[in-house]
Formats: C-alpha cells, structure tokens, sequence
C-alpha cells in the first residue's frame, strides 16, 4: 500500500481500477476486511479506493473521533483529487460513511450502508430497547476480558458468542489480519468503543444529504438488523434496501461476491439515472 500523510497521521491507501472512484471504509479492527469486497469482478468498472484508519493496519495513530475520520477521508480524496465518490462502508465504516455525506454531502454521490450500528440512545427510546439491553451484557464480557489482558477472548465474547467467526473472517481478509487486529486492540477498545456508544445522527444531519443509499444487512429478520434498517428509514425514507439471508455480518469478506453484486447494481442504476437526467 502506498502512504499519505493527512491531518497529522499516515494514511495507508491502495488505488486499482479505472471509472467512477469507490471509497471503501473499513469498521472496527480489522483494517483489511474490505479487501476481498473491493477486488471483486462486479466493482471492476470503478477507481477503487481503499484504506486503513487512523490507528489501525499501517496506518500510523493516535486514533480519532469522528470529526477526525470525517477529515481522514475527505483529505485522502483531495490528495487523489478526487471530487466526488460513490461510499461504501461496513459496520463502524457505514457510521462514519454517514458522517461524511452529512458534512460534505457535495462529494457522495452515493453510501452504500453495510450494517451500521443504529445509535444506543435512538435503540433505547425505540421498539427495539430489548437488543440493546441484549448487547450490554456481551459488551461487559468483552471489556473484562481485555482489561484481563485476554485480547483473543475478548472477541470471542463479542463476536464468537453470537455465531460471528471472527478468524476465519479476518484470515480471509489476508495473511496477517488476526495478528493485526490483536495488535490494534487499544485502537478499539479503548478509542473507538467508547466513541461507539456515545454516537448519535440526527435527522438534521440525514436531511443534508440528497444521494442515493442502500441498506444491505445479513439475516434481516433478526433484532439487530431490523432495528439497524428501521433508523436507517426513519433518516432516509427512500432508502433501497437489500438482503443475504443466508450471511452474517462478515459476509464482506467471507463472501464478498454476493455483497459486491448488489452494490454494483446499485450504484450503476443510479448513475444511468442521473445521466439521462
């Protein structure tokens, strides 16, 4: 990967591809789990661009707010001179996705929302104040686990707990992605998981942005994803959705194909519309 520096820290980065430019931004940890998404034969038509986080992967630290990955993001692509970008990002990338179309909705062309995490205070005032309280306790395990020193364990109380397999999925993103995202734990844990909890997005903030957006989840009909596709519809009522029944939340990186395929669609018929019109 090639190196920047913006905003006082070093941004790894890696450029493929001709066409309109695609930004992918990672979530939590693992700052090659779009890897395998973004080198899809589906997205092969697009300037692909992909990078780790502050804090995370080869990406030098400290790590950062939102405010600071709104600013990582929009400097990268004035680095690459880029105007405007179609988005794509996963879990905590989706969060900071939206964050950047409500700031600088003139460079979204369009967000694809890969399983965003609705925020904590929008979870507890809605109908679906039971997954919240179905997370903490897993939450609680992780952190005991870290603070023990127990990195590995940490995540399996996350994620294994909840039929995630976090190793093949990281191993799948490339060689040395379970070693990095034990590396990086401080990053999350102890920066980013925090930043998690206190996140909101108002709907001020939705009605800045005009472009396009889809909604993709893994088995919908589960309390955190529907939840996940009911914020992201009361914020955007013309949102597209689309499904995996049969994947999880690491699909990007464990069958990056049938998460590619939807996007591409996606992001081709829009354009098509904004030319003829």
């Amino acid at each position: 990967m090639e190196q920047t520096t913006v905003n006082g820290v070093e941004l790894a980065y890696d450029v493929e591809g001709e066409g309109a430019p695609m930004l992918f931004i990672h979530g939590a940890i693992w700052a090659d789990f779009l890897r395998p998404l973004a080198t899809q034969p589906a997205l092969s038509g697009f300037r692909r661009i992909r990078y780790h986080r502050r804090g995370i992967g080869n990406s030098s630290g400290p790590a950062g707010g939102f405010d600071d990955q709104v600013a990582d993001a929009v400097a990268l692509l004035d680095r690459l001179g880029v105007d405007g970008a179609h988005l794509v990002g996963h879990s905590e990338g989706a969060m900071i996705v939206m964050e950047v179309a409500a700031a600088h909705p003139e460079r979204v062309r369009s967000m694809a929302l890969l399983e965003p995490l609705p925020p904590f205070t929008w979870v507890a005032a809605s109908d679906f104040a039971d997954v919240l309280r179905s997370i903490e306790p897993l939450m609680e395990a992780m952190a005991g686990r870290y603070q023990a020193g127990d990195v590995i364990g940490a995540y399996d109380a996350l994620f294994t707990s909840q039929g995630l397999d976090w190793r093949s999925a990281a191993g799948a993103a490339g060689p040395g992605a379970v070693h990095q995202g034990i590396r990086d734990a401080t990053t999350w844990f102890e920066y980013e998981a925090p930043a998690l909890a206190e996140w909101s997005f108002r709907p001020e903030q939705a009605a800045a942005i005009d472009c396009p957006v889809l909604s993709w989840a893994a088995h919908p009909g589960e309390p955190l994803p529907r939840a996940t596709r009911a914020f992201l519809h009361e914020l955007f009522p013309r949102c597209e959705d689309v499904d995996l029944e049969a994947g999880d939340h690491f699909s990007v990186a464990t069958d990056p194909a049938a998460v590619a395929e939807p996007i591409a669609a996606f992001v081709l018929r829009h354009s098509s519309q904004t030319v003829l019109t």
